[in-house]
Formats: structure tokens, C-alpha cells, sequence
């Protein structure tokens, strides 16, 4: 329910990030190759991407050779084609998963985005993009599946310190510390980051209230300034007792505490107070056994208590309500996963996935008497249970088609929804010649709402807006298809299709029986896209690398049933990105990089979504020996915010929204020893989280 998340989303006409350990090959830690042939001296650059399995794999340490790196978030946002904006990342307008080493996290996006950038750059092997991932990768539709460094069997101690200072409106500090003993067949790992100061940011709406035959102009400006603290840490070990035996064990623990001031002026006035409180608890056990045999389970505890008190004015009418909610989440995951080598250069697939999670979350409201609001309070105890099974195949038929296929059956029992699912998969890779590479891809899903968007209840998030809950929605299919085709491992071309029935999002409404706006998740009938892209990687001698991207969209949303206003709605839209790295001074190893980003007009829904643009720069000094950096960077460097307008039937209502305030930061990072980073699994709370 939370309007930036959406909106950010929205940007970027998605929705929208998972650990597993594989032996990184084929590591290169030079970009050209040299041969001395007969008479002829021949100089071959070692190309940053190349296709397997139905795959583009990007190796990453010369992609961040190229464009450098500190952290596996920025690694990732290296790769071409590849969008930022708001913290979220996307491919040609579509919603990425992130894996790692091949095992689903069960981290929620923005935990995600987190474990990311405390993860060093150089610890990434390789970066497997999938236009549809197989089923035993446990995650479906697109994904990309970062593959670690292996360090089994070595003897070192090595780590990662670094300290950040942001400066946006308010200040904010940041502090990350990673270690890792590796001795033999033991390993241990430890990781510490802490972020303590305020954030900040603004929002403006404009209404033409449609109030009783009558309108109402309307126009307030919200300021929002949280001051937060939190907490991050994780202890791990792993053991190999053998060939083809390794034990892994590990805890995660999250501890958050933040305290809000939102201040509205305008045609209604209030001042808004919030504490929130997170408590995260996970314990992962995984063993790996011979024959391909995978198991693993996971528990996670995670609360999240919150108070929110609001006083306003709004056309000489007083409201003062508190409300007090909490949200407490048990979840148990238990995985079995095997694979074996067949005749013929067969490879076969199969396993199964249990998950039990149990939802209990109330919200109550009160006014100035102390009088309860029934419809802003709330309660559920809801016990969710998820069987799945798959079974899969894949084979090289002969040097220039491999092909991959999967089906997943689901089970999803919860006391709103009973259902069986098949999801099939396929990849098909034709390579025609070294230089031309065709890979088609077909991928289906379900995505359930998250546990707060289902209460039946309603929160005043001003004095003006509503948010309410909806009890009804249901969950969206999902069925895409993509063909890309790759040009000298340098140039790529895509088009792709999505088509998904039962689509939802929040939007805005304007009811004309009192003075607010609702902001509520619903179903479309479908959401249906289309569009193409094509990405090039380029380079001028040592000094200058970088990619750009161009995609174009076609955007259909359709519902029937939205209040009294259905709409069917199309739009074409543009993105354009890129990055570009220059080597300003070879022997200070200093770099300059430029982000830029730029989408045209757009729609989701009612909403009309104004052209955005952004501009990211990084100034990167590296010492000789590679130990210390200073980056200094500046983000959104023209402080632009976003613009939405719903102007549909009786509605009239926009916002300019600026919760990505510009920011400049300064970083130092030291490196101990030659750092690589454990691998981890991490932990799913993508439906959690009282979102307000």
C-alpha cells in the first residue's frame, strides 16, 4: 500500500529480487588475450558476455574491469540493458529476480537491494541472465543468477570495511564490516552494517474534488522526514565432510527503529507522528549430498509493531485518530532438489518445495473520545501452505541447439484461496554462428498480494488521503514469452510479450460523498505489454567503456470493475540508459562515471505519469595495491521528482512526488587480504511489512 513503492514501480512499468553455491569457471582477470602465430601477431579481446544453456553469462570481473565497482549492487546495475531508478532494477521494463549461486533468497527487494551493496564487486564470478528461469532455480519469469567466487579448501582471512557519509537534505551515516575465515573445509563468516540518520522527502497533490454535484479545489504539500537506526548482522558456517558433503548453517537478524514527522499545509493542515519497530530472526540449514540431492529449511520470526498519531484540520473540520498495528510472521521452508547426468547428454531435474507461514496482524484506530473506528481496525490470523513439485530437462543437442524445459505443479492453500497451478518453462537456444545467437524463451507465474493489502480496513495517511485495504483482491497471473538475439557478443536485440489476467496495483479514486482520496490495490481484468530493445556495449582504447539501451513499450491496462470508472487504457513509451566509464589517470586508477536515464510519458492505470529523467555521476580513486578507495558520488543531480495525474471521468487529481531527494556521499572502503565474500542465503519477507 505504500504510494512510493508503487509509484517507483510504476516508473519503471514493473513490479517487482535470492543464494546458491556453484563453482565459478572460466574466471578472467585480463581483457585481451595475446597469440604469436606465424607472421602474424594477433590481438583478441575476450568478450564480456557469451551464451550457454540458454543463457547470456556476463563475466563479471571484466565487466567491472571496464566499469568499475565496489559493492554487487552497482556490479549489477553494469550489465547493459539493465535500468535503475528509486532503488528499483529492471531489464527492458520487465521485473527481475536476483539469485545467487543458484538458491532463491527470501529476502524482500528492498532487504535485497541491501544484502547487495554490502557484498563486494569482487567476489562476483559471473552473471547468468535468464529470459525465463527453470524450475529448480525455484523463482520463475526473468532472472539473474550471480555466481560467487568458490574458496573451498583455502586457508585465508580476509574482509571488507567501509564508511559512508550522505548528505541530502538531512545527513545519514552508514557503516559495513564483513570477515571471513576459510581454513581447509571450515568456513566462517561474519557481516555487520549499520545506517543511522534522516531521510527526507516531499509530496505535492492538486485535486479538483468532485464533492456533491459541486467541485472542490484542493492542494496541500506533505513533508516527510524520518529519523531511523538499524541494524543488519549475520553469522555463518559451512563444512565440507567430504567429497560431495557439505554442511551450512547460518543467522540473520535484523533490528530497525525509526520515528516519522509528516507535516501537510495547504487547504488542510496536520502534523502526523510514527514509531515503527522491526525484529527479524532467521536460522538457514542446508546439506548437500552425493547423486545431486540438495536439502534445506528455513525459519523465520519477524515483527513489526507500529504507532501512528495525527492531528489536522481539513475545511474547518478536526480530526485527531491514532492508530497502533502490528504484524507478526512465522514461516517455515523446507526444500529437496535432485539432479542427475543421462544418456545422451540428457540432464534431469526434480524436487519439491513445502512452505507454512502463519500471518497474525491487527490494526486498531481510536478518535479523540477514545472511541474505536470500525472501519480502520482490524484483525487476521491467517495460515498459508504452498506444495510444489517440478521435474525438468535440458540438453546440448548438438553444438549449436541446446534447449531447456520445466512445468512446476503448485498447491496454494490459505483460507482465501485454494488452488492448483502448472507453470511450464522453456528455453531454446539456435547458435546460427560464434556471432549470431538466437535464444526464445516462454515462462508463467502467480503473484499473491501481500498480507497487509488484504486487510479490511482503511488508514488516514493525511488528513486528505485514505488508504484502504481490500479483502477481495485475488491473485495475477503472469505468461511471457521473449526472443533475443545476440550480435558478436556485444550488440543485443529483444522482444518480448507479457500478458497478465487479474493484474493489480493501487490507484487513486475520488468518491463523491466527502472530501478524500482513496488509495486502493485492485485487479485489472489484464495488463498486456509488448516492446523491443536493443542494448551495445562499446569501447575507445583503454580510457573510455560503457553500454547503452533503448526499449520501447506498448502498455495496455483494462478493468471493468474500479469503483464506478473502468478504463481501457493504451500508451506507447520510450526508455533510454546507459552507463559510461572514464579512465581519467592510469597510474592514480581514477575513474568518472556518468548514469543517465530517461523515460517518456507513461501510464499505469489511471494514471498518467509524466516523463522522468535522472543523472547519477561517480568520481572512483583506487590505491596501487587495490586496498583503498574513495568513492565520492552524487545521486539524482538534478533533483527530479516524478509528476502523476488520474484525469478520468470525474476524476482530477495529481501528484509530484520527490522521495528520491538529490544526495551527494563519500565513501571509504579498505579491503583486508584478497576479499571474497560467503556466499549466503538470505531471507523472504516479500510479503510482509505493514505498508503505510
Amino acid at each position: 500500500m505504500k504510494i512510493s513503492v508503487l509509484l517507483g514501480s510504476a516508473l519503471l512499468l514493473s513490479q517487482p529480487l535470492c543464494a546458491q553455491n556453484e563453482e565459478a569457471k572460466d574466471t578472467l582477470t585480463t581483457q585481451m588475450m595475446m597469440q604469436n602465430l606465424p607472421e602474424v601477431f594477433v590481438k583478441a579481446t575476450r568478450p564480456i558476455v557469451k551464451a550457454e544453456k540458454g543463457q547470456l553469462v556476463y563475466n563479471m570481473p571484466l565487466l567491472i574491469e571496464k566499469i568499475p565497482a565496489d559493492n554487487a549492487y552497482d556490479a549489477v546495475t553494469r550489465i547493459p540493458g539493465i535500468s535503475e531508478l528509486n532503488g528499483n532494477i529492471n531489464f527492458a521494463g520487465k521485473a527481475i529476480t536476483l539469485i545467487i549461486n543458484g538458491k532463491p533468497t527470501t529476502l524482500d527487494y528492498s532487504q535485497i537491494i541491501e544484502r547487495l551493496k554490502a557484498m563486494p564487486a569482487s567476489q562476483l564470478a559471473k552473471a547468468e541472465v535468464m529470459l525465463s528461469a527453470p524450475a529448480r532455480l525455484h523463482v520463475r519469469g526473468m532472472a539473474i543468477n550471480l555466481v560467487t567466487k568458490d574458496y573451498v579448501g583455502k586457508k585465508l582471512v580476509s574482509g571488507q570495511i567501509q564508511s559512508t557519509w550522505n548528505q541530502s537534505k538531512y545527513g545519514e551515516w552508514q557503516g559495513k564490516g564483513n570477515l571471513l575465515l576459510q581454513k581447509g573445509k571450515l568456513g566462517l563468516d561474519a557481516m555487520y552494517s549499520f545506517t543511522d540518520g534522516t531521510s527526507y522527502g516531499e509530496t505535492n497533490s492538486d485535486a479538483n474534488h468532485p464533492l456533491l454535484g459541486k467541485r472542490v479545489a484542493y492542494q496541500d504539500k506533505t513533508s516527510q522526514k524520518t529519523d531511523g537506526l538499524t541494524h543488519n548482522y549475520r553469522l555463518g558456517l559451512s563444512y565440507a565432510l567430504a567429497d560431495n558433503h557439505q554442511l551450512s548453517l547460518a543467522y540473520t537478524g535484523k533490528w530497525d527503529s525509526s520515528h516519522s514527522h509528516h507535516e501537510t499545509i495547504g487547504a488542510s493542515t496536520s502534523q502526523q507522528h510514527g514509531n515503527e519497530h522491526i525484529y527479524l530472526h532467521n536460522i538457514d540449514a542446508s546439506y548437500t549430498l552425493p547423486f545431486g540431492l540438495q536439502l534445506g529449511m528455513s525459519y523465520l520470526y519477524y515483527k513489526d509493531p507500529r504507532q501512528q498519531n495525527l492531528e489536522g484540520t481539513m475545511l474547518n473540520e478536526e480530526r485527531t485518530i491514532e492508530t497502533n498495528s502490528k504484524q507478526v510472521i512465522d514461516k517455515w521452508l523446507f526444500t529437496a532438489d535432485l539432479s542427475h547426468s543421462l544418456k545422451h547428454g540428457w540432464e534431469l531435474s526434480y524436487g519439491m518445495n513445502f512452505q507454512r507461514s502463519n500471518n497474525r496482524s491487527y490494526q486498531t484506530t481510536i478518535n479523540k473520545n477514545g472511541t474505536e473506528i470500525p472501519d480502520a481496525t482490524s484483525q487476521v490470523n491467517i495460515e498459508e501452505r504452498i506444495l510444489s513439485v517440478y521435474g525438468g530437462i535440458s540438453k546440448q543437442l548438438n553444438e549449436r541447439i541446446s534447449l531447456e524445459a520445466s512445468a512446476e505443479a503448485e498447491q496454494y492453500h490459505s483460507p482465501q484461496w485454494n488452488k492448483w497451478h502448472v507453470y511450464p518453462t522453456l528455453n531454446a537456444l539456435w547458435k546460427a554462428n560464434p556471432s549470431n545467437i538466437l535464444n526464445l524463451s516462454f515462462s508463467s507465474n502467480s503473484k499473491f498480494p501481500s498480507y497487509w493489502s488484504t486487510m479490511n480496513s482503511i488508514y488516514y495517511a493525511s488528513t486528505y488521503m485514505e488508504i484502504w485495504g481490500n479483502p477481495n483482491l485475488k491473485p495475477c497471473s503472469t505468461y511471457e514469452t521473449s526472443l533475443m538475439w545476440t550480435l558478436k557478443s556485444r550488440y543485443t536485440l529483444m522482444a518480448f510479450a507479457k500478458f497478465q489476467p487479474k493484474y493489480s496495483v493501487q490507484l487513486p479514486y475520488q468518491p463523491t460523498d466527502h472530501l478524500a482520496v482513496i488509495m486502493k490495490e485492485t485487479n485489472f481484468d489484464y495488463n498486456h505489454t509488448m516492446g523491443i530493445q536493443a542494448s551495445a556495449s562499446f569501447c575507445m582504447g583503454s580510457w573510455l567503456n560503457g553500454n547503452i539501451s533503448a526499449t520501447g513499450i506498448y502498455r495496455h491496462d483494462k478493468s471493468n470493475d474500479f469503483f464506478d470508472l473502468p478504463f481501457n487504457r493504451k500508451h506507447i513509451s520510450a526508455i533510454l540508459g546507459g552507463k559510461l566509464s572514464a579512465r581519467l589517470s592510469r597510474s592514480h586508477h581514477i575513474h568518472f562515471i556518468l548514469t543517465p536515464f530517461y523515460q517518456s510519458k507513461a501510464i499505469q492505470g489511471l494514471y498518467d505519469i509524466n516523463s522522468v529523467f535522472r543523472l547519477n555521476a561517480m568520481l572512483r580513486w583506487t590505491s596501487d595495491n587495490g586496498k583503498w578507495s574513495i568513492v565520492a558520488t552524487g545521486h539524482n543531480i538534478f533533483n527530479e521528482g516524478f509528476t502523476t495525474k488520474s484525469v478520468q471521468g470525474n476524476q482530477d487529481y495529481r501528484m509530484n512526488i520527490k522521495q528520491d531527494w538529490s544526495s551527494a556521499s563519500i565513501s571509504i572502503i579498505y579491503k583486508i587480504g584478497n576479499y571474497k565474500e560467503k556466499r549466503t542465503k538470505d531471507v523472504d519477507t516479500s510479503r510482509m511489512g505493514i505498508n503505510l
